[in-house]
């Protein structure tokens, strides 16, 4: 196979993918460069922000949702073209989001230099496997044909959930839904419904279903539903001291951000401008925690993190709270046990929270609401499993995402940063933290663009030098024995062991 061009495939035309590829189009290449950009999808634009019968909304506002950091109010003006009157503190459908990636895209094709090309190609690549040192990477799809790649871009997106423990007996039955965001083409719901999980997802769902179903329950381990968003301006109480930058401990954390809530509050603020500090600062706080600093926040804090940091839009809230009010959602904290068919329905058998007998519970539908399972080690994508088997990839001890390095640069079962393989979006969630909003996606694709618009030898002297690169971004402060950071990190003949070592260990 002739390779004239230097090749990039990126496999996902979703909100990171698609803004990555714009931001190749549009660096002046130093070379002819062929982008191609994989998606299975009919329509690029990601699941999240697909067009659906139930008009959602963005969780946050329009102001706030820009994919170009040189240009924050660019969403904002695009919904304007759509509807005029669209404020900043505006909350519109999601399905906007999807057009406005694509018009993205489409503008910067149009735009780029006559040294670089788009490929758009609809198919499922399952497989990925080194042709020889240097030599590039194959890029196998589901059709049995094969792309040579010189870098390939990992752009999965948010993976579908896990399966819920207990539900062998049902999870061949027409009325489970093992996916609330992708399996939706179930016909219209009835009767009573089953949502496992109180986050956003089942927040969706439970409006969705609501329309037709008698009866909405949602079952978690502690009840948590998300918090609210609010129309007031971010940071409207002014910048915010404090000791955050230096927070070494998740109990620094929570001790810090409580002084600094009431701090916000009692100057007329604002609990969410907090939130929105730590998540800015979170990337760098991660890396600064040990391996068992990590473990504490994920089992005690990150349940609270999550609804106080995924919040919902103040209209959708009321819609909820309307539901539970007249008793059509009724919200539990409890644990899921099993489940089995009986007869025409479905009985789950479940425990709450604090009791010791467990109960049963008989409904028409059950619905995975739990949200994405970033655990690659339980993936069930040909792809993930392929790179995984192929030593490619190797998963985050704490079921977080990929091991990465710098740029993303996926680290192999060897310990070796890669040249030619590369991720981006959630799956950097375990290097990251919070990797799954606009503002940190964005970021991390311009990142990658300028890193793969380089040579190697350039990439290899920003590496050395880590010149006009975030602290948080360079991996110099992963916590000991951490396989997540460069090359140093690594005793390359050990490295999947201490993985396997930790992983037991947590």
């Amino acid at each position: 196979m002739s390779r004239k061009l230097h090749t990039i495939v990126i496999v996902g035309g979703g909100f990171s993918g698609i803004v990555l590829a714009v931001n190749l189009l549009r660096r002046a290449a130093q070379k002819p460069m062929r982008i191609v950009l994989v998606e299975r999808a009919a329509q690029a634009g990601g699941p999240a922000y697909a067009q659906r019968d139930y008009p959602y909304l963005l969780n946050v506002p329009a102001g706030r949702m820009s994919a170009e950091s040189h240009d924050p109010d660019s969403f904002l003006k695009f919904a304007r073209r759509r509807a005029p009157g669209t404020r900043a503190t505006d909350f519109v459908p999601r399905s906007w989001y999807g057009d406005y990636l694509r018009e993205l895209l489409g503008l910067a094709e149009v735009q780029a230099s006559p040294r670089v090309r788009l490929e758009r190609l609809r198919a499922e690549v399952t497989g990925i496997a080194r042709i020889g040192a240097g030599a590039g990477l194959r890029v196998v799809l589901h059709d049995g044909c094969a792309l040579r790649a010189d870098q390939v871009v990992l752009a999965l997106g948010n993976p579908p959930p896990a399966p819920l423990p207990g539900m062998e007996a049902i999870a061949r039955h027409p009325r489970y839904i093992h996916d609330a965001c992708r399996d939706t083409a179930r016909g219209e719901i009835y009767g009573d419904v089953l949502l496992v999980g109180t986050g956003l997802t089942m927040v969706d769902a439970a409006l969705a279903m609501s329309r037709s179903a008698d009866r909405v329950l949602a079952i978690s381990r502690r009840g948590l539903l998300p918090l609210l968003q609010t129309d007031a301006a971010f940071g409207a109480a002014g910048p915010l001291p404090g000791a955050l930058h230096t927070v070494r401990t998740p109990r620094e954390l929570l001790r810090e951000a409580r002084r600094l809530v009431r701090q916000q509050q009692a100057a007329g603020g604002d609990w969410r401008d907090v939130v929105n500090l730590i998540r800015e600062l979170s990337p760098a706080m991660w890396q600064r925690f040990n391996a068992a600093q990590r473990a504490q926040f994920l089992r005690h804090l990150r349940p609270w993190w999550d609804i106080h940091r995924h919040r919902l839009p103040p209209s959708v809230g009321e819609r909820l709270g309307a539901l539970r009010e007249s008793g059509r959602l009724q919200v539990n904290a409890g644990r899921i046990l099993g489940a089995e068919i009986d007869g025409a329905r479905l009985a789950v058998t479940w425990r709450p929270r604090g009791a010791g007998q467990p109960r049963v519970l008989t409904v028409d539908w059950v619905v995975n609401c739990t949200g994405p399972d970033y655990d690659l080690s339980r993936s069930r994508e040909p792809l993930v499993r392929a790179v995984l088997r192929e030593g490619l990839l190797v998963p985050d001890p704490f079921g977080l995402g990929a091991v990465t390095g710098l740029y993303g640069a996926a680290i192999d079962a060897a310990g070796r940063e890669s040249e030619e393989l590369f991720c981006l979006g959630p799956m950097l969630r375990a290097m990251h933290w919070e990797a799954t909003a606009v503002a940190e996606l964005r970021r991390h694709a311009e990142l990658l663009a300028m890193r793969l618009s380089q040579g190697r030898s350039a990439a290899a002297e920003a590496r050395a030098g880590h010149g006009g690169i975030p602290s948080w971004l360079h991996g110099g402060h992963m916590p000991e024995g951490s396989v997540a950071g460069p090359n140093r990190h690594f005793s390359r003949k050990s490295a999947v062991a201490r993985l396997i070592s930790r992983r037991q260990v947590v």
